[in-house]
């Protein structure tokens, strides 16, 4: 194995990471599980020479702990006296499987070791449809067990337990969330005074994602649940600090209210594990919009990526690596690898290093700065409570400068998703004085939106309109996918060329040119 690049990673990387005290801005942690260790004694020692900061073990996943405790603090050990940080990963809820499924359940990515089905004795969601599924509900003795595994973590010496694979009550990304078996819902009723006929009313809101009271009750009453059990669970240990994935795009529809975890470690939500999702410019900019919006709900040093490949063969080395990018443009401070219960390729690991050594070194020269500009990431209300979770979001492949806002502002141009699109067309979410753009062809004619289809043909002839408007803004000249953060207090752009192939870049900035090259998927830092 060629690990030049984590070798010389090792020695470079400096500066501070509230997280686990080390010296760095940027750190790379990997999930694995103990067995898999057993296993493959390689993996230990490709790790150390990888540029890995932190190994989480496998714990308690779907209910049920598969790997021996001695073998987990083994590991932990072997870790831990090679300057390596050792935390530890639960499923604390279990991962979504459709239990109505002919063939039954199937495994977290190694066949028949750990299936994806919580134990007997838990009882099952029931989802809107009627349909059961093992997993992402709440019921009292899911959160017991829960409190009791974190107490074991606490005893095998484990001080940060991340909650993962999700922590959340709707089975996928989209999708209006929540339990609908009749104690959730005599529950639900008890709670707000409703009655039978105010359930039917919900239902068909959820089948229509209309935003009404019924229904702004049913997601805020799902997120209640899960913050409690968060709150329980953190309770049975105190000083052991828990974290949350959120999932791609997780917000309230989800069951989880951001804002609830404010002061906890958060995987920021991603989706593109296979090279068909990720390689389309949207594949990569729909990434990048989910995890800045993510980023609005936890500091810097707090965010961690969810850089997965699924399964892991199927997202290249390149493309695995390219993923570095969006924690960079993110602020995303530390780097969370994964693959199921699968190990990545070994021969990934030459590549990886490499990029991850880029990566910290250009984090350490825009850590904490923000990215300003016309162009608006706006995620509102009316998409977190009942969006599809498609954002318009390939604007930010214009190479026009953008910035991250929780309102719609009055100057630049925001970019609106279908949800709250129509919360502005009915007046549910006030539009001010904002420059609107939407791609919904059925609010073509309204005035208070600009139309713009969603291809990177028509944003390029929008942005070769403004330009005139740029004039005190750098962008990027040429007419290709790449994405530009502007941090005008250090005077520089962030350039990430979403292209395959290698690219010479203009910027153009106060009647000045600067000019760079950027490899394809690469990000450049340029100073103007």
């Amino acid at each position: 194995m060629a690990l030049a690049g984590g070798a010389l990673y090792s020695q470079n990387m400096r500066a501070a990471c509230a997280f686990n005290g080390k010296t760095n801005i940027r750190t790379f942690h990997i999930a694995v599980g103990s067995g898999i260790l057993d296993n493959n004694p390689n993996i230990f020692d490709l790790i150390l020479r990888s540029g890995i900061t932190d190994i989480w073990l496998t714990g308690f996943i779907n209910g049920y702990w598969y790997y021996p405790d001695e073998r987990i603090a083994y590991w932990r050990e072997r870790f831990l006296k090679k300057g390596i940080s050792a935390h530890i990963i639960h499923v604390p809820l279990g991962h979504p499987f459709n239990l109505s499924v002919p063939n039954g359940p199937g495994a977290l990515g190694i066949e028949g070791e750990i299936p994806n089905i919580t134990p007997k004795h838990w009882k099952k969601k029931t989802n809107v449809d009627g349909s059961v599924y093992s997993g992402v509900s709440i019921h009292p003795s899911v959160i017991e067990e829960n409190m009791e595994a974190i107490k074991r973590a606490k005893a095998l010496g484990f001080k940060k337990v991340f909650f993962d694979d999700d922590f959340r009550l709707g089975n996928y990304p989209g999708m209006i969330g929540g339990c609908f078996c009749l104690e959730h819902k005599q529950e639900f009723l008890n709670k707000y005074g409703y009655n039978d006929t105010s359930w039917n009313d919900l239902l068909d809101d959820i089948k229509h994602r209309n935003l009404t009271e019924t229904l702004y009750s049913w997601v805020n009453s799902t997120c209640d649940q899960l913050s409690s059990a968060y709150k329980l669970m953190q309770s049975s240990a105190p000083d052991v600090q828990l974290g949350i994935m959120v999932m791609y795009f997780g917000a309230e529809k989800s069951g989880i209210r951001l804002s609830d975890y404010k002061g906890s470690p958060m995987r920021v939500g991603e989706l593109m594990f296979d090279d068909n999702m990720f390689v389309p410019v949207k594949g990569k900019t729909d990434e990048l919009f989910s995890s800045l919006f993510h980023r609005r709900y936890v500091a810097p040093e707090l965010a961690f990526s969810e850089t997965t490949a699924f399964p892991p063969e199927k997202l290249s080395a390149k493309n695995l690596a390219a993923k570095l990018n969006v924690s960079l443009l993110s602020d995303v401070r530390n780097t969370m690898f994964m693959s199921g219960m699968t190990p990545y390729p070994e021969e990934y690991w030459s590549i990886l290093s490499a990029a991850m050594n880029k990566t910290a070194r250009l984090h350490e020269k825009i850590a904490g700065q923000v990215s300003k500009g016309p162009f608006k990431h706006y995620w509102g209300e009316a998409s977190r409570y009942v969006g599809n979770d498609n954002p318009f979001s390939l604007f930010l492949a214009s190479g026009v400068p953008f910035e991250v806002t929780d309102t719609l502002n009055t100057d630049g141009w925001t970019f609106l998703a279908e949800y709250d699109a129509k919360a502005v067309s009915t007046g549910k979410l006030k539009a001010g004085r904002s420059n609107l753009i939407h791609s919904l062809a059925n609010l073509k004619d309204e005035k208070e939106f600009l139309y713009l289809p969603e291809t990177m043909e028509d944003i390029f002839q929008f942005k070769r309109k403004i330009l005139p408007e740029l004039e005190n803004i750098p962008y990027v000249v040429e007419d290709l996918p790449v994405v530009c953060a502007w941090y005008p207090r250090i005077n520089s752009v962030l350039l990430w060329n979403l292209s395959e192939e290698s690219q010479n870049l203009t910027v153009k900035f106060k009647n000045q040119l600067y000019t760079i090259r950027a490899e394809g998927l690469n990000a450049e830092l340029l100073q103007l």
